[in-house]
């Protein structure tokens, strides 16, 4: 399979799995066996901030421990959380606006002057020992009873819950994003039908009480159903372009990409398994970070497909991202959905750290350890 004729000219590279040979991948979907559905790594599904939050709760929050604050370093805003067990373990988080650093040593380990044995040993000098970048003179104790239980109100605020994709559907012949964004509701194939199916429940949009993405549950001014599901505590909608009210007179579907242009991860459905490429350099959205090129393989047994070849392009500035092993081929089964659904998900995450979103996740990260420690100094 080439692809160097639909990257050209684009913003886009598709991940190292899809470069390996189409009769490595091919099968005949007859008799094929499902994928053995394995349990999630929670390991890959935990965000930065949610280990931080469980490291904290576990080891500092209802134990006696030091928070030091500090707002005129060099890095910013700083907040070290500090803890010593009854084994001896010293235990460090230090939240910045860049990330945040959990550290465990051991008090044994340290080489403690003699008299400093005699004096006392305070926590600002343990610090300076285990951490020796750490802007020592600039932080200061904070006692304030509220501070611990806001430190954790602050990372469960930068936890992301829920989360929104795109999907079009590209009939036979269609290579073009705006070809796809074009597809009136009615050209729906049975095979994109049942996918969207796979992927999550078809909903009413009308009174719809849970995560909603945007869309109108009121009046039904944004179409009258969406797909949605829920995994592993995430909340996921997908905007389905077809679902989307269909405008003959607009050549852009301006409306369709208020919605699918927003979106940072983007399925893009191509009917029939051939040679013809999607054409990358098509993408018009600055916000398009991941696309997932999803094609059904005809079963020889069956009406629908029992198998999905999956090829991902992500925009320069986008590292790899787990599942790394993600395979060329998905089976129509529970335990391929579930790694379709965490590749997704590792992969919005992984666009987060490209420049076009860390600016500003930076800042608010800021804004949040400076509200923090001015409310609570």
């Amino acid at each position: 399979m080439t692809v160097a004729a639909a990257a050209t000219s684009s913003d886009f590279r598709y991940l190292s799995n899809f470069f390996g040979k189409r009769a490595s991948s091919s099968i005949n979907a007859v008799g094929c066996q499902p994928s053995v559905k394995r349990p999630i790594d929670r390991s890959t599904l935990l965000q930065d901030r949610e280990c931080d939050l469980e490291f904290y709760q576990t080891f500092f929050r209802d134990k006696h421990h030091f928070n030091y604050v500090g707002t005129t370093s060099a890095q910013g805003p700083i907040v070290v959380s500090v803890v010593v067990d009854q084994k001896g373990c010293i235990r460090v988080l230090i939240r910045t606006r860049q990330s945040s650093e959990r550290i465990e040593h051991s008090m044994s380990s340290l080489s403690i002057p003699w008299f400093r044995k005699l004096f006392g040993i305070s926590c600002l000098w343990v610090l300076g020992q285990i951490c020796p970048s750490l802007p020592i003179n600039s932080l200061e104790l904070c006692q304030h009873p509220g501070l611990p239980q806001e430190l954790i109100h602050m990372e469960e605020r930068q936890i992301v819950r829920h989360y929104k994709f795109g999907i079009y559907h590209l009939l036979a012949g269609q290579t073009l994003e705006h070809q796809g964004l074009a597809n009136p509701c009615d050209s729906c194939t049975p095979d994109f039908i049942d996918f969207v199916h796979w992927l999550g429940e078809p909903i009413q949009l009308r009174g719809w009480k849970g995560y909603r993405a945007g869309l109108d549950v009121n009046g039904g001014t944004t179409g009258e159903e969406s797909i949605f599901t829920k995994w592993n505590e995430y909340q996921i909608m997908f905007h389905c372009a077809p679902f989307i009210p269909f405008n003959p007179k607009d050549h852009q579907q301006v409306e369709r990409r208020r919605f699918i242009g927003n979106d940072i991860v983007v399925i893009v459905f191509k009917e029939h398994d051939d040679e013809e490429q999607f054409d990358l350099s098509s993408v018009g959205s600055r916000q398009n970070h991941i696309i997932c090129i999803v094609r059904p393989i005809p079963s020889g047994s069956s009406s629908k497909p029992q198998s999905y070849r999956v090829a991902i392009a992500v925009k320069d500035g986008v590292g790899n991202f787990s599942p790394t092993d993600f395979p060329s081929v998905l089976q129509r089964d529970d335990a391929s959905r579930d790694l379709l659904l965490l590749k997704l998900i590792c992969g919005e995450r992984a666009a987060y750290r490209s420049k076009a979103f860390n600016t500003q996740l930076l800042r608010t990260r800021e804004a949040l350890l400076r509200d923090v420690i001015e409310t609570h100094r």
